[in-house]
C-alpha cells in the first residue's frame, strides 16, 4: 500500500459530520485521521496486519529528508542503525505472530547523517469490517541516552582517576605496616589498610556498572579448572573472613569455559554478602554440583534473611533490602554486576530467603548451551523429554504439563511450543501445568511467555490454566511474570496443592 498522493490531505480526507441544535441545521468538518497524525509532534506510523508499513507522517518525512512514497519503498529497515536492527526485527516479527504490543529503542538515521535513539512503540488496532493495523509512534530520546552516557562517563573518569592516588596511598600504607613495631600506631595504620580495600572495591564496582551500562563489560572466555579456581577462592575468602568457617560441601572436577577472573568475581560477592549479612552467625556453605547439564554453585548463609517482596529487586543496581543501608556498607552494586556477568555466560541467578534464618544465593551454568532437546516419548497424545512430559488422556479436555529440573529460556520455549500444538491437535482447552519440580528461576523466558507463548495459547483453545507453584521464590516470580498480559482472555490460577488445582479444573465450566 502506498499513502494516497491524488489528493491533498487537506481537501480529499475531510468528513462531514451533521449537527441539530433545535430546529437550526449546523453542518461542521471533521479532520481527517492524517492530518491528525501530522499534528503530533512524534513520528507516527502504520502497518497492515502482515506487518507491512503503508504510511508515515510528515514528521518522519522531515527528520528522514525523504518523502513519504521513498521511505516507503526503502523500508524501515535502511533507516535503523545496523546494530539495533536485528533486535528491533525479531520483536517485530514476535508481536506480529502474536499480536502483542512492539517496544523497542533503536537509533534512526536523519537527514543530517546522524543516528537518533528513537523509543518505539505499536500496538494493533482492531476494526469492525476491515482489516487490522497497527499503529505506531517513535519518540525521540536521543537525549536522555547521552544524558545518561555523560553520567556514567562521569563515573568511569572519576573512577579511574581516583584510582591512581588510592594505588599510591594503600602502597605507604603497606610500607608503614611492614617497618613499625605492635602498638597503637600499628592498629591505626591496619585500620587504615582495611577502609583502602574497602574503597577500592567501591571504586571497581563503579568501573564495572559504567562499563555494563556503556555495553563495555567484555568477557575473556577461556577454559579453566572450576573446582581448582572455587577452592582457591574460598582460601583466600578465608583469610578476609577469619569470623567465619567457609566450608565447601561438595566439588566437582570438570573443566568450563567463561571468564574465570568475572566468575570469581561474582562468587566472591556471593560469599562477601553472606559473611555481612550473618553477624550472629559463624559459618558459611558452599555448594557445587551438576545438574541437567549445569553447574550449580550455591552459597548459604545462617544470617537475617531477606524478606520475599525483596527478592525479584536485589540485583537492580543500588538497591539493597529494607533498611539495611544504615546497617552495612556498599553500594548495592555486587550482586546487579554479578547479574550481568552470569547473563552473559549464559546462565541465570536466584535467592531463596527465610526471614531471620539467612538466605541462599545460587547461580547456574550451562555446560553444553547448543546440546538440542530429544524427545524420548513422542506420540499424537503424550511427549516426554528430559524437560517435561505432556499427557492429554483420550476423552478428557484437560491437558497434563509437568516440568522437571532447571529450566532456562531455551528449554521453556521448546516446551511452550510442544504445548501450543499438543493443546491445539488434541482439542483440548484446560491446562494442568506442574512446576513443582522446578527449582531455580527461568526469568529470562517471561517476557516471552507473556507477549508470545500465552496469546498463541488461546488461540489454540486454552480457556483454563491451572498453575501449581515450585517452593522456589523465583520460580514463582518467573511463572507470574509469565501471565502478566493485560490483554489475556483465560482464566489463570495459581496454586501450591495439586489436588486443589485439579479440582478447579474439572469444576470449570465453558
Amino acid at each position: 500500500m502506498k499513502p494516497d498522493t491524488n489528493r491533498s490531505m487537506e481537501e480529499g480526507n475531510k468528513e462531514k459530520t451533521d449537527h441539530r441544535i433545535g430546529h437550526e441545521h449546523v453542518e461542521t468538518e471533521q479532520p481527517s485521521p492524517k492530518l491528525l497524525l501530522n499534528a503530533i509532534p512524534q513520528q507516527v506510523w502504520t502497518a497492515n496486519a502482515s506487518g507491512q508499513i503503508d504510511y508515515v507522517n510528515e514528521i518522519i518525512c522531515r527528520d528522514f529528508g525523504l518523502d513519504a512514497e521513498t521511505i516507503l519503498n526503502y523500508s524501515w529497515t535502511a533507516f535503523v542503525h545496523p546494530d539495533d536492527l536485528p533486535d528491533s526485527i525479531a520483536l517485530w516479527k514476535a508481536s506480529i505472530e502474536s499480536g502483542q504490543e512492539y517496544t523497542t529503542e533503536f537509533r534512526l538515521l536523519f537527514t543530517d547523517g546522524n543516528y537518533y535513539w528513537h523509543l518505539a512503540i505499536a500496538r494493533i488496532v482492531k476494526q469492525k469490517g476491515k482489516p487490522d493495523i497497527w499503529v505506531g509512534t517513535n519518540t525521540n530520546i536521543h537525549s536522555q541516552k547521552i544524558n545518561e552516557a555523560k553520567k556514567d562517563e562521569f563515573i568511569s573518569i572519576a573512577s579511574h582517576e581516583l584510582k591512581t592516588p588510592l594505588t599510591t596511598i594503600k602502597g605507604f600504607v603497606q610500607i608503614l605496616l611492614r617497618i613499625v613495631e605492635q602498638g597503637k600506631i600499628k592498629n591505626y595504620l591496619e585500620r587504615s589498610a582495611s577502609q583502602l580495600a574497602r574503597l577500592e572495591k567501591l571504586i571497581g564496582d563503579l568501573l564495572d556498572v559504567s562499563k555494563i551500562n556503556a555495553g563495555r563489560m567484555v568477557l575473556n572466555p577461556e577454559p579453566f579448572d572450576f573446582s581448582v579456581m572455587l577452592e582457591e577462592v574460598i582460601a583466600e575468602m578465608g583469610q578476609i573472613f577469619p569470623s567465619h568457617r567457609l566450608l565447601l560441601k561438595n566439588k566437582h572436577d570438570i573443566i568450563i569455559t567463561g571468564d574465570q577472573y568475572r566468575l570469581e568475581q561474582v562468587i566472591n560477592n556471593f560469599i562477601s554478602n553472606a559473611v555481612k549479612y550473618s553477624p550472629g552467625s559463624d559459618k558459611v556453605e558452599i555448594d557445587c554440583q551438576i545438574a541437567d547439564e549445569n553447574l550449580i554453585v550455591s552459597v548459604t548463609d545462617y544470617g537475617i534473611g531477606i524478606e520475599q517482596k525483596h527478592l525479584k529487586r536485589l540485583f537492580d543496581r543500588y538497591y539493597r533490602a529494607d533498611n539495611s543501608a544504615a546497617r552495612f556498607d556498599g553500594l548495592g552494586l555486587g550482586l546487579y554486576i554479578s547479574a550481568d556477568i552470569i547473563k552473559r555466560h549464559g546462565g541465570s541467578f536466584w535467592i531463596e530467603s527465610t526471614l531471620g534464618q539467612g538466605s541462599v544465593f545460587s547461580f547456574k551454568l550451562p555446560l553444553n548451551q547448543h546440546t538440542p532437546v530429544k524427545a524420548d516419548i513422542k506420540t499424537s497424545n503424550y511427549y516426554k523429554d528430559r524437560h517435561l512430559t505432556i499427557s492429554c488422556p483420550m476423552g478428557s479436555d484437560i491437558m497434563h504439563v509437568d516440568w522437571t529440573g532447571y529450566q532456562d529460556i531455551h528449554s521453556v520455549k521448546h516446551g511452550g511450543f510442544l504445548m501450543i500444538e499438543y493443546l491445539k491437535n488434541n482439542k483440548c482447552s484446560k491446562v494442568f501445568n506442574d512446576n513443582r519440580l522446578v527449582p531455580g528461576t527461568w526469568s529470562e523466558a517471561s517476557d516471552w511467555a507473556a507477549n508470545i507463548w500465552l496469546p498463541l495459547m488461546e488461540l489454540a483453545g486454552l480457556q483454563f490454566f491451572a498453575w501449581v507453584l515450585s517452593e522456589s521464590a523465583f520460580s514463582q516470580l518467573s511463572a507470574m511474570k509469565s501471565v502478566e498480559n493485560e490483554k489475556k482472555q483465560a482464566e489463570i490460577l495459581f496454586f501450591t496443592d495439586a489436588s486443589e488445582a485439579m479440582q478447579w479444573l474439572e469444576g470449570s465450566v465453558i
